[in-house]
């Protein structure tokens, strides 16, 4: 009945001509409710969310994050492009920025909206990256469609309706409708990146070349995993051309034996050896309840800060470089890629702030003080506009701070209610028996 109450305030706003356009705001000042700022990381925290003023790395007038900032001289530098896995984030910030009383933030989650639906897509499905023009996003000549970044989007979106879902408030209810709206336009796009042959999801499609991505996503211990989740629970409605759950299934995932301090953990291996491609997914899916057997991210994460211990940086992941470059950053021992196949990663050692924020989805009370101490250590990590992306062992930093990275930082404080609210929308939809089914599977194929 929720559902279908936000399907008929659907059809009236446009029976009836009601405009959902927000008037603009500024969103100079955010904050989110007290039980949300670990003690002793208040102020932390919070300089972090700061990221996501106006002006600083959000883009007023598009109504955006940027990619990335730079500061230089003290002052924000804009790189004037974004993807859509950070405006999911954005999002989901956004709400509990409102739930703290803001309203401002509900009438930018409705401009937000309104850019989702202006921008341009394919079959719905949105393009990596777009450039920011005069305000507008702006796909790029190469026309990549990644079901990564339009998986993520789809999972932000479900927690921003799954938060009002229950509203009688109708902004918030036209908030579900337009979500619906969205996820529900995808669906012809999702079929066409599915491959029935090795029954896996590509991982996109290139306008360009008008085809499918000659790759696929096929390891559950990656950033992408929630694109054959998704695209099996949006399209199970489509007859024969649904999306079986066994796209989610059939990746493999690998754990590896590894010994230190003559006690044994059994880490679970992500492809480069990137905390964040384990992670990510868990600022949406309460995970912890989900895998039959959350010990091997346990023992990811240990592995993960004793190798930071030992180099005396932050823990490890996809980050800029300490030259303002860009780098798949992996702890060796923790990554398939070089375990199994023995191939180059870019190990050494610079680690990201982010990552040890993410780890407090795992350990809350180990990761901050984790982030503490990095901050003792290396004071000069947090800047005015939020913290630096990178440091390296000697401590040479980044002057960059980015969008994604500052996205998973807060999502990972925030992850407990984001959970929640997707996890209510998903229930609405009748999806979670269906999730709960495919997570059955998150077991090692090490056979």
């Amino acid at each position: 009945m929720i559902m279908r109450k936000h399907a008929i305030a659907a059809a009236l706003m446009m029976s009836f001509g009601v405009s959902a356009t927000a008037s603009e705001v500024v969103l100079d000042q955010l904050s989110v409710r007290d039980h949300l700022y670990p003690a002793n990381f208040q102020a932390e925290l919070q300089n972090n969310l700061n990221f996501f003023r106006d002006g600083v790395g959000v883009d007023a007038q598009a109504k955006v994050p940027f990619d990335t900032v730079s500061i230089v001289e003290g002052k924000v530098k804009p790189h004037y492009y974004v993807n859509t896995t950070e405006i999911g984030l954005y999002l989901n910030i956004l709400v509990e920025v409102e739930k703290a009383g803001n309203s401002k933030a509900l009438t930018r989650i409705l401009e937000v909206l309104d850019v989702l639906e202006e921008t341009p897509t394919w079959e719905g499905l949105y393009f990596w990256p777009y450039d920011i023009v005069d305000g507008k996003l702006q796909p790029t000549k190469d026309g990549i469609v990644p079901a990564v970044d339009n998986a993520n989007l789809a999972l932000a979106l479900a927690g921003v309706a799954g938060a009002y879902l229950e509203s009688e408030q109708v902004e918030k209810q036209q908030v579900v409708a337009r979500i619906n709206a969205l996820l529900d336009g995808q669906k012809k796009g999702w079929i066409k990146i599915y491959d029935e042959g090795r029954d896996l999801m590509h991982a996109g499609w290139s306008t360009k070349d008008d085809a499918a991505l000659p790759y696929f996503i096929d390891r559950k211990a990656n950033e992408s995993r929630l694109a054959p989740l998704w695209a099996a629970l949006i399209t199970q409605d489509q007859g024969e051309d649904a999306i079986p759950t066994s796209a989610f299934d059939n990746m493999e995932l690998y754990t590896h034996k590894y010994t230190f301090n003559g006690k044994e953990y059994n880490p679970m291996l992500t492809w480069d050896g990137a905390y964040f491609q384990a992670m990510l997914p868990a600022i949406w899916l309460d995970e912890k309840s989900l895998m039959p057997n959350y010990r091997m991210v346990e023992d990811m994460t240990f592995i993960q800060m004793a190798y930071a211990a030992k180099h005396n940086i932050p823990m490890v992941s996809s980050s800029a470089t300490v030259d303002d470059a860009y780098a798949a950053f992996g702890v060796p021992h923790l990554s398939e890629s070089k375990v199994k196949f023995n191939n180059e990663i870019h190990a050494g050692t610079t680690g990201t702030p982010h990552a040890v924020a993410l780890s407090y989805m795992v350990n809350p009370e180990t990761a901050v003080s984790a982030l503490k101490a990095l901050k003792a250590y290396y004071p000069n990590i947090e800047s005015e506009f939020g913290w630096y992306d990178a440091v390296d062992g000697a401590g040479n930093m980044s002057t960059k701070i980015l969008s994604l990275d500052q996205g998973m930082f807060v999502g990972a404080f925030l992850s407990d209610e984001i959970n929640a609210d997707v996890a209510r929308y998903l229930e609405a939809r009748g999806y979670m028996d269906e999730i709960k089914d495919m997570y059955q599977s998150y077991v090692p194929n090490n056979g």
